[in-house]
């Protein structure tokens, strides 16, 4: 029987924990919801359960015999994309809540919970996607269950990537705020080795802080992509003003537009923590630049 726990097996992050764990012989679970694609996880004999955050009882099902617990799972991405089924308050709130009562109740021994840096009170204030991972952080530190926090930085797959604004297929770039403030961007794949690292190891650490080895300004990230493709970008700047005025514009109607212009603003004005945890855990994170010359060689040859 699985003694681990996954759940959000099949987005981007989860998904790359899945792997490691696979290819570790880990035996473990994963938590599915029913209209999710499970076909790598099936062809690499993962065990599957099939439930949802929202849906206690199914919780209470996967979570029999497991010692430990990992939760990628976030609505956010998915109330971007239209669904209608899903928002910060259901999935990050109240579905995280559901998931650590059940946990207490199964006896879980650890619960590894992936959330964020800077949750400043005025950043929380302004993200609703923040508040609610901070609410999943205390109910944690107030749980019998020992947590372990994972609080990465700004990942570069998403905030080089076109959804965040960085289209040099288009030669375009949104540049958030004044663009000045470096930020440690992180690769998804060393937050998905260290949660491998911190579900498994003895006695893993209450929280870490994850970043890149590589401070980046917004306007230096976009340099590095004109100096890779040899082009010029246009560069449209939304100043602070208008995402803040817009994330809390938004913040009850549209929660996770709001989280979106807030976390661009949070970018702007706080710089994150760097690699030293992930060196901690004996892991040499990937720079940020590296990340660009990649996608810019894909941009390239598309």
């Amino acid at each position: 029987m699985s003694e681990l726990l996954l759940c959000g097996a099949t987005g981007d992050l989860g998904g790359r924990i899945a792997v490691r764990l696979a290819e570790r012989r880990i035996p473990f679970r994963a938590l599915v919801r029913p209209c999710s694609d499970t076909a790598a996880l099936r062809s690499a004999g993962v065990e599957l359960r099939v439930g949802d955050l929202t849906d206690p009882p199914s919780l209470d099902r996967a979570l029999a015999g497991v010692r430990t617990v990992v939760t990628t799972v976030h609505g956010m991405g998915r109330s971007l994309g239209g669904a209608r089924d899903v928002s910060i308050e259901r999935v990050d709130r109240d579905g995280n809540a559901a998931l650590v009562r059940a946990a207490e109740a199964a006896g879980v021994e650890r619960f590894v919970f992936v959330s964020a840096q800077g949750m400043t009170d005025a950043i929380v204030d302004l993200v609703p996607l923040f508040a609610a991972k901070r609410a999943t952080e205390r109910l944690l530190q107030a749980s019998p269950v020992r947590s372990v926090l994972v609080r990465p930085a700004a990942f570069q797959e998403t905030w080089f990537g076109p959804e965040a604004g960085i289209r040099p297929d288009k030669r375009l770039a949104v540049i958030h705020g004044r663009g000045r403030t470096p930020q440690p961007y992180v690769a998804e794949d060393d937050v998905a080795e260290a949660c491998v690292r911190l579900a498994t190891m003895d006695d893993p650490p209450e929280a870490v802080d994850l970043g890149g080895p590589e401070a980046l300004t917004r306007h230096e990230v976009v340099d590095a992509f004109e100096r890779a493709l040899g082009v010029r970008m246009r560069r449209v700047v939304v100043p602070r003003r208008v995402l803040a005025v817009g994330a809390r514009a938004l913040r009850r109607r549209r929660p996770e537009l709001a989280s979106a212009l807030g976390i661009a603003w949070c970018r702007d004005v706080r710089e994150d923590g760097g690699a030293e945890s992930l060196r901690a855990l004996g892991i040499e994170p990937r720079a940020a630049s590296a990340h660009i010359a990649a996608r810019a060689r894909a941009v390239a040859a598309a």
